[in-house]
C-alpha cells in the first residue's frame, strides 16, 4: 500500500498522534500513576461534539486554535511526570485542549489523495510506533519528552481538497452502530484484558492485530459495501467471545484478544472512511471521532457497574451488533442490484502502465471517463462526485504527466487519428471551464 511523496507527511502527523494517545492517555502504559483513562476520554469526547457542533453555519462556531492547542498538549505531555496535580487533573486538561489536536489529525488525513489507505497506514504504524517507545528502555520523562516532541509532526497546516460529494447512506447512519460496538467493546474488555496480562506469551503484540485490522478493511472497502466491513468486524469481536470462553486460559485468551483487536482496527478504519468522506470534515470528524469516544466512555462505565454481568451484556450486545449490521448490509445489496449502480462507462482505450502507475483509484476513474469522451458534469454524475472535484483530479493527473490540457493529455494516451479533434476538445474544454 505505498503512499505518494504528497501523502507520506500526512500519514506521519496521523501516526504520532495515534502513538501519542495509545501510549499515553487511551490506557497506556504511561498512564499508569496518573488516574483512569475515564479522566481523558469524558472532556474529550465533550470537546469533540462541540467542535463538531460550532462548524454548523446556523449555529454559533467554536474558533479552533490548532497551533496554540498543540503547543499546550505538546507542554502539558512533556510535563506530565514532573508536575504534582490531584488525580485526573492533568487528564482532564488533556481531554480539552488535545480535541482541537484530534481535528488536526483528521484534517491532514482529509489532505491526503488517499485518505483511507494513509489513515489505514497511520493506525498500524501509530500502534507499533507506541510499542517501540514503551518497550524503550529509557525513563519514563525522557519518554514523556519524546512523544511530546514528536507531535511537531501535526504543525504545519493541512491543505484540504475540495470534498467529493457525500457517499449514500450518510457517516450518520452508522454512528448508532459504532456507539453500540464501542459500548460492547468496552464491556469485553473489562474482563478480557486482565486475562490476557495473566497469560500473554508477547505482551504488546496484540497492537499489530489492530493495525491488520484497520489494514485489511481498506482492501474490503475497495471490493464490498461499506456496511460488509462492520459486518466482518461484529464476526471477529463473537469469535473472540467465544474463543474466549471456550478457552480462557493461553492461547484462548490470547486469540481472543488478537481477534478483538483486529474487529476494533476494522471498525475504527470504517469510522474514518466515512468521515473523510463527508464534506464538512470538522463536523463529520467532531461527531464521528466524538461517538466513538463515548462509546467508549459508556463502555468503560457499564463494566464497572456491572460486575459478573458484563460478559451477558456483551453477549446481547453482539447479537445485536450482528443483527444490525445484516440489516445494514441486505438493503443496501438490493440497493445496489438497481439502476443506481450502474457501472462507470469503460474506457475505449487502455490507459499505459506507466502513467497508471502514479494515479491514485479516483484519479484512475476519472481519466477512465474522460476517455470515454465524457464532460465534467458527466464524470461527476457519474461518479456521484462535485464537478469542483472531477478538476481536482484532472489538475493532479496534468501534473503527473506533465501536460497542461485536456487535448494534450488525449495526445499522449491514444493514437492522434482516435477520437475528437484538437478544435473539439479545446473547445469542450472552454465550456467546462465557463
Amino acid at each position: 500500500m505505498p503512499l505518494s511523496r504528497t501523502d507520506a507527511p500526512n500519514a506521519a502527523a496521523a501516526c504520532v498522534y495515534v502513538a501519542w494517545l495509545t501510549a499515553f492517555p487511551m490506557s497506556g502504559v504511561l498512564l499508569q500513576g496518573m488516574g483512569d483513562m475515564l479522566w481523558f476520554l469524558m472532556p474529550h469526547t465533550l470537546a469533540l461534539f462541540a467542535l463538531g457542533h460550532g462548524s454548523d453555519p446556523a449555529r454559533s462556531r467554536v474558533r479552533i486554535p490548532g497551533a496554540a492547542a498543540l503547543l499546550l498538549t505538546a507542554l502539558l505531555t512533556a510535563a506530565a511526570p514532573l508536575v504534582t496535580l490531584p488525580t485526573g487533573t492533568l487528564l482532564v486538561l488533556l481531554g480539552i485542549i488535545s480535541a482541537p489536536v484530534s481535528l488536526r489529525m483528521g484534517q491532514h488525513l482529509g489532505a491526503a489523495e488517499r485518505p483511507v489507505p494513509t489513515a489505514a497506514l497511520a493506525l498500524a504504524a501509530g500502534n507499533l510506533l507506541a510499542l517501540a517507545l514503551i518497550l524503550t528502555p529509557l525513563p519514563d520523562p525522557l519518554r514523556f519528552l519524546l512523544l511530546a516532541l514528536s507531535l511537531a509532526f501535526l504543525a504545519p497546516e493541512p491543505r484540504i481538497p475540495p470534498p467529493a460529494s457525500p457517499p449514500r447512506p450518510r457517516l450518520y447512519t452508522y454512528l448508532p452502530f459504532i456507539l453500540v460496538f464501542q459500548l460492547v467493546s468496552g464491556l469485553m474488555y473489562a474482563g478480557l484484558l486482565p486475562a490476557y496480562a495473566a497469560h500473554a506469551a508477547l505482551p504488546g503484540i496484540e497492537v499489530t492485530f489492530y493495525g491488520l485490522g484497520a489494514l485489511g478493511a481498506v482492501v474490503v472497502l475497495q471490493r464490498f459495501d461499506p456496511a460488509v466491513t462492520l459486518l466482518g468486524g461484529v464476526i471477529a469481536a463473537l469469535t473472540a467471545f467465544s474463543l474466549w470462553h471456550l478457552a480462557p486460559t493461553g492461547f484462548g485468551v490470547q486469540g481472543a484478544l488478537f481477534l478483538m483487536m483486529i474487529a476494533a482496527g476494522t471498525v475504527d478504519l470504517f469510522l474514518l472512511s466515512r468521515v473523510l468522506a463527508e464534506g464538512n470534515l470538522q463536523a463529520a470528524y467532531g461527531r464521528g471521532v466524538g461517538t466513538l469516544c463515548l462509546g467508549i466512555v459508556l463502555g468503560r462505565l457499564l463494566a464497572l457497574s456491572a460486575g459478573e454481568a458484563a460478559d451477558t451484556l456483551a453477549f446481547i450486545g453482539l447479537m445485536l451488533l450482528n443483527l444490525s449490521a445484516l440489516i445494514l448490509v441486505l438493503p443496501l445489496k438490493r440497493h445496489q442490484a438497481g439502476v443506481d449502480e450502474t457501472p462507470p462507462t469503460p474506457a475505449p482505450a487502455d490507459i499505459p502502465g506507466e502513467i497508471l502507475q502514479r494515479l491514485s483509484e479516483q484519479e484512475r476513474l476519472v481519466l477512465e471517463q474522460v476517455l470515454g469522451d465524457k464532460t465534467y458534469r458527466e464524470i461527476a454524475s457519474g461518479l456521484s462526485i462535485s464537478e469542483s472535484s472531477v478538476k481536482t483530479y484532472m489538475h493532479r493527473i496534468y501534473r503527473k504527466t506533465g501536460v497542461y490540457r485536456r487535448h494534450q493529455l488525449l495526445q499522449q494516451l491514444r493514437a492522434p487519428e482516435s477520437g475528437p479533434s484538437r478544435e473539439i476538445e479545446e473547445t469542450r474544454e472552454t465550456e467546462e471551464t465557463a
